[in-house]
């Protein structure tokens, strides 16, 4: 499951070092590349229905899912309706900016992510896509580099296409809702990662997340940030496989 603004094209480096042991599935959410957007205000509760069609149309399964940013939100709440459809649950920095607002102590990253973002989508409904894009990537998703860094001009341009999806997703009023405690009572497998290098509004909800879930696992990954897929590629493929075999070889194939 990609996150916002980018498609699945984003896990390409990574599938394919994942596709000699297992099949890999990604797909575009809707709104993204090639998947359209119905018209009215979208929810993330749509997201996750379409989750259950491609793994219902894969006719395969459990599955073992993987999601990253936005998209672990979705696999978060997919996880906690549809747990019967899962064999394990890898999570990648879960925007639950929601739990900011409930300490002081965040109060500061909880109003600047709040500010960077009103901006970016300021910029957006005045039809300056390209510079929303910007604003969002460098000021709520990296650690001060500009996003040329991180992005090629093809991810960069996807960012700017997906721009009208983003606005429509931050309006949500269920995006930001998710609880970490969803899997509180969950025996899946939960394998948690984080980039030592990433934006720090995404630690307190990981952490309440890691807490809350029984059968977590949590790593770091050194040198990465919000997007390991696109920086840090084998060290990425490498922790979601440590984390797989094991699950796969307790019943002797490979999951899809």
């Amino acid at each position: 499951m990609h996150g916002s603004w980018d498609d699945h094209s984003a896990w390409d480096a990574v599938a394919a070092l994942l596709s000699p042991r297992w099949r890999v599935v990604a797909y575009d959410r809707r709104g993204h590349g090639g998947s359209t957007e119905p018209g009215g205000q979208g929810h993330i509760s749509q997201d996750v229905a379409d989750l259950h069609g491609v793994i219902e149309a894969i006719g395969q399964g459990p599955v073992h899912l993987v999601g990253h940013s936005y998209g672990a939100c979705v696999a978060l709440l997919y996880a906690a309706r549809h747990p019967e459809r899962l064999r394990s649950l890898c999570l990648h920095e879960p925007p639950l900016f929601g739990v900011l607002g409930e300490s002081p102590a965040h109060a500061p990253l909880a109003q600047a992510t709040k500010v960077a973002m009103a901006r970016a989508a300021a910029l957006i409904d005045n039809g300056e896509a390209a510079l929303g894009a910007r604003v969002f990537a460098e000021q709520v998703a990296l650690t001060g580099q500009p996003w040329e860094e991180v992005m090629d001009a093809r991810m960069r341009a996807t960012w700017v296409a997906n721009a009208a999806t983003w606005l429509d997703q931050s309006r949500d009023p269920e995006r930001l809702a998710l609880s970490p405690e969803l899997l509180a009572h969950s025996p899946l497998p939960v394998l948690l990662t984080q980039g030592d290098r990433s934006p720090e509004a995404f630690g307190p909800g990981v952490d309440r997340l890691a807490a809350a879930t029984p059968h977590a696992t949590r790593r770091t990954l050194a040198g990465a940030g919000h997007f390991p897929q696109l920086t840090h590629p084998q060290a990425f493929a490498h922790c979601l496989g440590d984390f797989l075999t094991p699950l796969s070889s307790s019943i002797g194939t490979p999951a899809p």
